[in-house]
């Protein structure tokens, strides 16, 4: 499928053991150092999960030829091909080049917490005839196409190393997307979204089953094919977290479409969608009124085009801890935008976070602005209920989930293993006034519900 530019020849080694150079070696990543969701009371450095046997590592800039295209993989990133093992994880929080289709069935480590550094994956696209690119730069990530492959890139902190392999692959020079949106506008591209979701399972249900749960659940970096989530029926789980979109989004989603929310909504799967963009620990939320509208707006898009409907409760992941005084102010203004412009989209809002970082600056401003529906605290204390402690005030009584087992924890059942973080969920009925923008927003379980939430789907459905 690719070769050394010029050379004719296969660029991988032969693989230990093998007779010839017929057989090629496994070129999987390394994992991350740190792979947690957050930093909780537990050590967040830790090991690399089932991606993490060692790779091929371009020593000096390569030239690589795909399916027609020559990508110069600069030095020191990984080259990485995704054909011949379906369990390779694709990452954008290290330095890789990838070739291949991403597999349903990859084994990723944990959501890591460190920032994504840019990376690259180039599929086959038969359908692609023109050169095109487009930058969101909310999400930080380029998609463009060349003849015959579709290609995304997500840059974070490298952009301008994305940018000249991009461009000496012959990408043109990418289109930005519009930012800073209206939120009417916003508003109507969510309700064309959801006007374009035809299922037995109404975009208002699968909201409704993000909103009460109470008991166990996951969340993995990559969400679980739909024959993985099926062999788990039998676990403890009742509930999943999946990363819906963010700059820091760590891995890949091949399988995280309409139709899985709608098969594991069936199935009786609750949903945690988590949203994971600027981070105040990496110092890149720099105008945060402005960037957590805009990462409301852009997570209601992505929920809306998933089928979460109207309701739907979306987690901002806010990596870190022991954060300063400053820190503090800037995670309350960041959030409290959040939540304000998800509640103007008819959506509800949680942060995740841990006591010292974005969960601590939320309750400390109790009353005084705007604060999400739910808690979500980053404690790895082993103990699995809603950590009370976290909240002395009991301010979010029955509305708070508690990650309390992360470090690349690998669970198996019904003989497939995922690496996941254990939470405890404890939501009750999100109740209270229609969801609209304010001064300051109380959240909406502080009166009494006028209506139920819709029930549940049954497997049957």
């Amino acid at each position: 499928m690719w070769s050394d530019a010029g050379s004719g020849r296969d660029p991988r080694p032969a693989a230990a053991g093998s007779a010839g150079g017929g057989a090629v070696a496994q070129v999987l990543l390394p994992g991350p150092a740190s792979t947690s969701r957050a930093t909780g009371s537990a050590s967040s450095s830790h090991s690399a999960g089932t991606s993490s046997a060692p790779g091929e590592v371009s020593a000096a800039a390569r030239a690589v030829s795909y399916l027609g295209h020559t990508f110069t993989v600069p030095a020191g990133w990984h080259l990485v091909d995704l054909s011949g093992d379906s369990s390779r994880c694709v990452r954008f929080d290290v330095h890789a080049v990838y070739f291949g289709y991403p597999s349903a069935e990859q084994r990723c480590s944990g959501q890591a917490d460190g920032s994504v550094q840019g990376a690259v994956l180039v599929q086959p696209s038969p359908a692609a005839t023109t050169a095109s690119a487009t930058d969101d730069p909310l999400n930080q990530r380029i998609t463009a196409t060349l003849r015959g492959v579709q290609i995304t890139a997500s840059y974070g902190t490298d952009r301008s190393s994305v940018l000249s392999l991009l461009s000496h692959a012959g990408v043109p020079t990418p289109t930005e997307a519009p930012t800073n949106e209206s939120t009417a506008d916003v508003s109507n591209r969510v309700a064309a979204n959801l006007g374009s979701i035809h299922s037995s399972v109404t975009p208002q249900i699968v909201g409704a089953m993000t909103q009460v749960f109470t008991g166990l659940g996951f969340d993995a970096c990559t969400a679980p094919s739909t024959a993985d989530m099926a062999a788990w029926t039998g676990s403890p789980f009742g509930a999943v977290g999946v990363y819906i979109g963010g700059a820091q989004r760590a891995c890949t989603q091949p399988n995280l479409t309409a139709s899985w929310v709608t098969a594991e909504t069936k199935a009786g799967w609750r949903l945690m969608p988590l949203y994971v963009g600027p981070q105040v620990a990496y110092g890149t939320v720099t105008d945060p009124a402005a960037q957590g509208k805009a990462s409301a707006d852009d997570a209601a898009t992505q929920a809306s085009s998933l089928g979460l409907g109207s309701g739907a409760l979306l987690y901002y992941d806010m990596e870190g801890g022991s954060y300063t005084a400053a820190q503090n102010a800037t995670a309350q203004a960041f959030v409290s935008a959040w939540t304000a412009e998800l509640h103007a989209l008819h959506y509800h809002a949680a942060v995740y976070g841990n006591e010292s970082g974005a969960v601590g600056a939320m309750i400390s401003v109790w009353g005084s602005t705007t604060v999400p529906d739910v808690i979500d605290v980053a404690n790895w204390n082993g103990n699995a209920d809603d950590d009370p402690g976290a909240d002395p005030a009991d301010h979010w009584h029955g509305h708070r989930v508690h990650q309390f087992q992360g470090d690349d924890a690998n669970a198996t059942y019904g003989g497939v293993t995922i690496d996941i973080d254990h939470d405890y969920f404890g939501l009750a009925a999100p109740c209270g006034p229609s969801l609209s923008s304010g001064a300051v927003v109380q959240p909406r379980f502080m009166t009494s519900c006028a209506a139920s939430p819709a029930p549940a789907p049954s497997a049957s459905q």
